[in-house]
């Protein structure tokens, strides 16, 4: 899919899995998406947080597999 970007984050301490995928994620243009695997569910948390409440995006977190946990990303504008 066009404007989508995929990161691998896991084994990474926190809070760098959620610095990460905000970077990526406001590198994004509207209509792009990023989806972030990481195994820290306190990171993913941070992560979807800081992306809902910069009114810029929305964000979704899922436990994929046990302590796998992927947040999903859109940008609105």
């Amino acid at each position: 899919m066009a404007g989508a970007r995929r990161l691998d984050l896991k084994g990474l301490e926190c809070p760098e899995p959620a610095i990460r995928v905000f970077r990526e994620f406001g590198k994004l243009d509207a209509g792009e998406w990023v989806e972030a695997e990481m195994d820290s569910e306190a990171c993913a948390y941070t992560a979807v947080e800081l992306i809902n409440r910069s009114g810029l995006g929305l964000a979704s977190l899922a436990e994929e597999s046990p302590g796998v946990f992927v947040v999903r990303a859109f940008r609105l504008r």
